[in-house]
């Protein structure tokens, strides 16, 4: 496994967490049907799917990093 993976996974969990935050500030009736009330009652489902997420746009993250000399290349060459 690729030991960046962890960081990106860090990385994108916090984004999440900043931004259903501003979210449920903004939006506060929508935020408390999604459990994104506030910090103090966070909903363990919402959380699950959020680490979900995570996980995936840290994958989505590092395929793009290894891929983008690549994309340069071509788009250079074109």
């Amino acid at each position: 496994m690729d030991p960046r993976l962890l960081q990106a996974y860090n990385d994108e969990l916090v984004y999440l967490r900043e931004a259903a935050r501003e979210f449920g500030e903004e939006h506060q009736t929508v935020a408390g049907r999604l459990g994104l009330q506030s910090p103090a009652e966070v909903d363990p489902h919402v959380e699950r799917l959020l680490e979900g997420v995570a996980f995936l746009g840290a994958r989505v993250q590092l395929k793009l990093r290894d891929q983008f000399p690549d994309f340069t290349q071509h788009l250079l060459h074109a």
